[in-house]
């Protein structure tokens, strides 16, 4: 479920180990099919709520008062209870598997293939797992439909990682034979891979729901795969996340043909609407590495390739980045520059500047804008839009936002107690995409309020234009609900995105702030 960044291209640590390589896909029908409902009630407790005859019959528990126990519970047979390991390893790593189960059922020996699928609820969360077993009547055909399971994702039909770990290793440990005997009269093969990630797949879900967004994201397959051509290996390798690998074999000039690739994908999307009857068009961030293929040449293809994906973002995340040595050493300064942002929020080292905000009209001063501001003790001031945009990254623009608003709220407080003249003020404190998506945004509001014991009518909360477009079936309920507090809403950077007055009708903001370029 959560991975370092180096972790997912360790070919060999990754590979299942029970898989060998993959077979034709002819698989009879099984002999018994069976399936089975479980209820999860925690990481390890899982509770078996219904089963059919089938399923019962396999296992030799037709005795219903196992209905209802936890699978710890229940009597499988000899052997390790495995269908309680897998359960238990597919919920933490929020991935449908399948194995093969071989038990002793009444005396006699017992093969079966256990799929286990996971089920979503509309938050995305897995409140429930389906199980389904079938017994066959030839190993080889069952040891090709685990790996079927195995090496193929089940909503895109693609390959999955762990078939492109299978790919490469195969591929270039043969490389590696031939580079051991590497000369200047040999030629050492180049290699390219496209790490290509599909933007805003996340808002479709949240707006349609998972349903919806499971067709979203098979279309979005279909359209990267009609870009290529058929001999180029196309694998989905996590969630949103697609690697195209393309060898000296099949193409002359690898380079080129990763750029005209990525050329082909962006017309796709840019293009085509990727579901009938909603114009649903969604933009991909590609990164592109090439360099010469030996098994340890390849797996730093795939992290560089992964970089230049992720170093892929802004107000245009629709284009190609190719991997150049400067992004590894950015990375590393800043993932360094993400721990002491940390250090820095947990001991109090940010401060809050506040900038006057003045009524034209008649040249009086109508409020502040609170700015975070962060002076490093061994690289001085760092801009707000670098450590701003690491903390959304890192997952610290939560806390940076709660501590911006209940500081902003206790300092106008302060200084309303302290001249009272200056009750009308108001302070403006920006918020983040984060704080709408995760819906707690209210509740922080109301907390820091009462924390401070400032006016609701004294706050003022900003959010820019894009993220209310991004955000705004969302973002319109939860902005009512701020709203109600008292508390006023302001749209910032007005003009720089969609620029539709159109969307305001929608949304309770009672301030545009318009961005000028003279």
């Amino acid at each position: 479920m959560h991975h370092s960044n180096a972790a997912p291209f360790l070919f060999r640590n990754n590979k299942p180990k029970h898989l060998t390589n993959t077979k034709s896909f002819d698989v009879s029908s099984p002999v018994n099919d069976g399936i089975a409902i479980i209820q999860i009630e925690s990481e390890r407790n899982f509770r078996l709520v219904s089963a059919n005859e089938s399923f019962l019959d396999i296992f030799n528990i037709k005795n219903q008062k196992n209905i209802g126990l936890y699978i710890n519970d229940i009597i499988w047979g000899s052997g390790e209870n495995q269908l309680q390991k897998n359960l238990e390893m597919a919920f933490v790593e929020e991935k449908s598997t399948a194995f093969i189960w071989n038990f002793l059922s009444d005396g006699l020996a017992q093969t079966t293939l256990c799929k286990i699928i996971l089920v979503k609820n509309k938050e995305g969360y897995v409140t429930q797992i389906t199980v389904m077993t079938a017994n066959y009547d030839d190993i080889n055909k069952l040891e090709v439909e685990v790996e079927r399971n195995a090496f193929y994702d089940d909503l895109t039909g693609l390959p999955n990682r762990y078939k492109l770990y299978d790919l490469l290793e195969k591929k270039h440990s043969t490389y590696q034979t031939i580079n051991d005997n590497y000369s200047e009269d040999n030629h050492k093969p180049e290699v390219a891979i496209l790490f290509i990630n599909v933007k805003r797949l996340q808002r479709i879900n949240e707006s349609y729901g998972y349903e919806f967004g499971d067709q979203v994201l098979k279309a979005a397959a279909q359209q990267i795969k009609h870009s290529l051509h058929e001999r180029i290996f196309l694998s989905r390798f996590e969630n949103d996340k697609f690697v195209i690998y393309i060898s000296e074999e099949d193409y002359t000039n690898v380079r080129k043909e990763a750029s005209l690739l990525a050329q082909a994908i962006h017309h796709e999307f840019s293009t085509k609407s990727l579901v009938d009857n909603k114009d649903i068009r969604l933009s991909v961030a590609i990164g592109i590495a090439s360099g010469e293929a030996d098994l340890t040449d390849v797996e730093e293809l795939m992290q560089n390739a992964h970089l230049a994906m992720k170093k892929n973002h802004g107000n245009n995340p629709n284009q190609t980045i190719i991997y150049n040595p400067v992004l590894k050493a950015q990375a590393e300064s800043r993932l360094r520059l993400e721990t002491e942002l940390r250090d820095a929020l947990d001991i109090g080292a940010l401060e809050l500047y506040y900038q006057p905000v003045i009524n034209i009209q008649n040249g009086l001063l109508s409020g502040f804008e609170a700015l975070a501001r962060w002076d490093n003790i061994q690289r001085g001031r760092i801009s707000p839009l670098e450590f701003i945009a690491i903390a959304e990254d890192a997952g610290l623009i939560i806390q940076l936002g709660e501590w911006a608003l209940t500081q902003s709220c206790i300092q106008l407080k302060s200084w309303i107690d302290q001249y009272p003249i200056a009750s009308s003020l108001f302070v403006g404190v920006n918020i983040s995409s984060t704080h709408i998506m995760m819906g707690n945004i209210a509740a922080l509001t109301r907390d820091a309020l009462a924390k401070s014991g400032l006016d609701a009518r004294n706050l003022k909360l900003e959010l820019t234009e894009s993220m209310i477009m991004e955000t705004s079936d969302i973002a319109r309920n939860i902005l009512l609900d701020i709203n109600s507090l008292g508390v006023s809403l302001a749209v910032d950077d007005f003009g720089t995105g969609y620029s539709s007055l159109s969307y305001l009708n929608r949304i309770p903001a009672d301030t545009l702030k318009l961005t000028v370029h003279l």
